[in-house]
């Protein structure tokens, strides 16, 4: 009979579990970019003392109107037709989600108006107008 020593060393494989981290890390940057892909750096929202940060939500419809009036979503300038369908498209897929309207500061109130009215006529139900709060002096 033998004893119980046994000279067998017993070691746990890391090499698995450091790729699963490194995929989650790219996963996540990956997400982050894609998120931020949605908002146009050239529209500067308006400022308002009842501005407070909105958290991103996944399957909205986010409308740019830059301060030129041009309309951009997902990057791409879209005409009024072009909208109309993508608002038509985003109301089937999913009824109860706001699409969100962010218009420069300098845009005048009659182009917000008529994103407005355009979503409103396609069937969204929800349209969410952002501000930002007023940056502290």
């Amino acid at each position: 009979m033998r004893g119980m020593e046994d000279d067998e060393v017993y070691e746990i494989p890391l090499t698995s579990l450091v790729d699963v981290v490194f995929l989650l890390l790219i996963f996540f940057l990956v997400a982050t970019n894609f998120n931020q892909k949605e908002k146009d750096h050239a529209v500067l929202l308006p400022e308002s003392e009842a501005g407070e940060k909105v958290a991103p939500v996944p399957d909205r419809l986010v409308i740019n109107i830059r301060e030129n009036s041009l309309l951009v979503v997902n990057g791409q300038v879209v005409t009024d037709t072009e909208l109309r369908f993508l608002a038509q498209t985003f109301a089937r897929a999913n009824p109860e989600r706001a699409a969100v309207i962010r218009a420069d500061g300098r845009v005048p109130y009659q182009a917000v108006m008529r994103v407005f009215g355009i979503c409103r006529t396609a069937g969204v139900r929800n349209v969410d107008l952002p501000i930002l709060e007023p940056a502290a002096s």
